[in-house]
Formats: structure tokens, C-alpha cells, sequence
């Protein structure tokens, strides 16, 4: 084709740019980590205003053209490209930056936003995108990606969109104009070379401790004085109407009444054996290893009470170290779980009988 015998081998249609991280993925903000209000405010605008974009859908495919900016270019060529932007549909250019110098993207937006025909416009799409300038491999500014027929064609050098579009629709050569250096850092560059040489010892250190800690049984039990059997219907009280479309989208279907009591077993059931046990009582633990040893108990669901529990390793949770010891997952009992199934004293075994739970507690000095 006519591109190809004027233009370097690599002058080809470009592949639709993946979805790339926002400011916020990156961790970056206008002060300190947290993008200005207007910046959010801004951008929900623009994607409002792009037909038929959903909530989390990347944008790229709506654009007919992208171009590669820095602040780094002379005013006037950034005056005269962000005026002709004005002139195309909203939501159908987008301007894209490499980077900022970290806790300098305030000034970087205001800069760029004060040489826009009116600063406080959204009509004019304007991002921070250092995976696109990496996935295209932009090295010099300005760069304009057109759209045609959902492939994407380059040309390089300061001309106007107008020229960048009729350059590509005639295939002419890929560097057209002057091309100036990218003034700003490779954000993501910036990131990993701050993220080699940070210590993430203590941070890993601080995040096992907060997750023993999280993990670590805070509800405790009253070791069972004798071995019986009782019955408990787990219930839920609706605090209120709970309602929902009817079948013609118009009228609305009562699903539940306030003050109304539902058997959650009606609903749903016990999928397994929940056996609850004093992980510190070694007559218990050797009780739970003998179930578990049986047939209808060798799925089961282990939770373990116990608010004085202390692991060996501080930084390891103690359901983990007994998840290493009986091979299977150990969750913290929880004093919630005891008033929906009727717990009150361990070692217990609660299985589904009906629409009933079955709570089996065992005296663990007569065992």
C-alpha cells in the first residue's frame, strides 16, 4: 500500500491501546496521593458525555484520534492543537502526557488546562497515560494516532488534526512535522525505581502482624460439663419491607414484610459438619482429630475459639498454624456465628437435621 513504500517497516496500522492504569491505579494525585474533586468531576463528565460507555469500560475504542503531547512543546503548537480539538465531537480526541514529577501534577494539568481555549472546559480529553506512550513506543512529541476502520495509523511532527487526519487517509510519510523531546519523567519508570529500593521488609513485617492479629479468635466459650444434644431454627427478623420489580417493571413485588421471622434453613443449608473447639484444651484437639477421622465428619468446617491463643510466630496467625496441623482450613469462631447457630459451649458439632441444626456438645473429660 502507498504507506508502506514511503514509511519505515514498522509504519503500520497499530493494535487498539490496552486498557492502561489511571492516577488512581498508579497511587499519583494532585496533592498527595488523592486526586483533586474537579479531576473526578471532570472525567465522569467526559465519559458521561461519550455514548454508550459503561461504568469501568475503557474509553480507547470511542476516540478517533490520540496525540502524544508534552508540556515540554512550544505554547503556540499545544494553542493551536487543543483549539482545533474544539472543533471535533467531545469525547472524540484525546490528548495524552507521559508522566509528572511526583507531587507536581497540579501544576502540570494547570499548565496544559490554561493553554485550552477555555480552561474550564471538558470538552478536551486530556490524560496521563505512560503505558500508551510505552505500548507505542513514543519517544518524541507529537505523535497523532487516527482511527480508520478500527486500526490505528501514526504520523509524527507538529501539524495541525486536521493534517494528521488527511496524512494518514493518503498515506503519506509517517514524520511530517518538528519533533520535540517529552519533558516529563516516565511515570511508571518512576514508580519501579522507587519500588526497587524501597525496604518492603518492615511493610510485609506490619502487614503479617495486622493479619495475625485480624485472624486471631476474639470470642471464647465455656468448655462443655456434659455431652447432650439440642435443636436450634436460625431465624432472621426483616427490619423492613423488602420489595422488587414486578414481572411488567412497573408494579412493585413484596419479597419479605418487616417484622417478619424467616428460617434462613429454608433458604439455604449447612453444607458441611461445623465442628467448634478450645484449639488450647488438648483433650479437644485430640477429640477433633478423632472425628475427623470418621466418615461424615471428614469434610468438615473446623472453627476454634480462644481470645488468649498466641501463635509461636507473632507474625503468623494462629488459625494458620493450625491449618498446617490438621491439614485443613481453621477459621475463628465469631460471636455472631454463635447466635445464629445456637453454640454455647465447646467442643460442639453442629450438623442440619431438617429445618433444624443439630448442636452436639461433648464433655471432654468423660471422652
Amino acid at each position: 500500500m502507498p504507506w508502506a513504500d514511503r514509511a519505515p517497516a514498522h509504519a503500520v496500522p497499530l493494535q487498539t491501546a490496552p486498557a492502561s492504569p489511571t492516577l488512581g491505579d498508579l497511587g499519583f494525585g494532585a496533592s498527595r496521593g488523592a486526586p483533586a474533586q474537579w479531576m473526578n468531576d471532570t472525567f465522569n463528565r467526559h465519559r458521561e458525555a461519550i455514548p454508550g460507555v459503561k461504568e469501568g469500560e475503557s474509553v480507547a475504542m470511542d476516540y478517533e484520534m490520540q496525540v502524544f503531547i508534552s508540556a515540554g512543546m512550544p505554547e503556540g503548537v499545544l494553542r493551536h492543537l487543543f483549539a482545533q480539538a474544539m472543533q471535533f465531537p467531545q469525547g472524540k480526541v484525546r490528548f495524552v502526557v507521559r508522566g509528572f514529577t511526583p507531587q507536581q501534577l497540579g501544576p502540570l494539568v494547570s499548565k496544559l488546562r490554561g493553554l485550552f481555549p477555555d480552561p474550564y472546559s471538558d470538552h478536551i480529553a486530556l490524560e496521563v497515560d505512560p503505558n500508551a506512550f510505552r505500548t507505542y513506543k513514543v519517544e518524541a512529541v507529537p505523535v497523532f494516532l487516527v482511527k480508520e476502520q478500527y486500526k490505528w495509523f501514526e504520523v509524527q511532527g507538529a501539524q495541525s488534526l486536521d493534517a494528521a487526519k488527511e496524512n494518514v487517509r493518503s498515506r503519506s510519510r509517517k514524520v511530517v512535522g518538528e519533533l520535540y523531546a517529552i519533558a516529563e519523567p516516565d511515570i511508571l519508570a518512576v514508580i519501579e525505581e522507587r519500588a526497587k529500593k524501597f525496604d518492603w521488609a518492615p511493610v510485609l513485617a506490619r502487614a503479617q502482624t495486622r493479619m495475625a492479629n485480624n485472624l486471631k479468635p476474639g470470642f471464647d466459650l465455656p468448655t462443655a460439663n456434659r455431652s447432650d444434644v439440642r435443636y436450634h431454627t436460625p431465624t432472621f427478623s426483616v427490619p423492613h419491607d423488602i420489595t422488587a420489580p414486578g414481572q411488567d417493571g412497573q408494579a412493585e413485588t413484596v419479597l419479605a414484610q418487616g417484622g417478619q421471622t424467616l428460617n434462613l434453613l429454608d433458604h439455604t443449608r449447612l453444607q458441611v459438619p461445623v465442628i467448634v473447639f478450645d484449639a488450647s484444651d488438648t483433650r479437644q484437639v485430640k477429640m477433633v482429630r478423632g472425628w475427623l477421622q470418621r466418615p461424615e465428619f471428614k469434610d468438615a468446617d473446623l472453627f476454634v475459639i480462644g481470645s488468649e491463643l498466641a501463635p509461636r510466630n507473632s507474625r503468623l496467625p494462629i488459625t494458620t498454624e493450625l491449618g498446617n496441623a490438621f491439614k485443613r482450613p481453621v477459621y475463628p469462631w465469631l460471636a455472631k456465628l454463635s447466635e445464629r447457630m445456637g453454640v454455647d459451649s465447646v467442643p460442639s458439632i453442629v450438623t442440619q437435621d431438617g429445618k433444624r441444626l443439630r448442636i452436639s456438645s461433648f464433655d471432654p473429660e468423660n471422652r
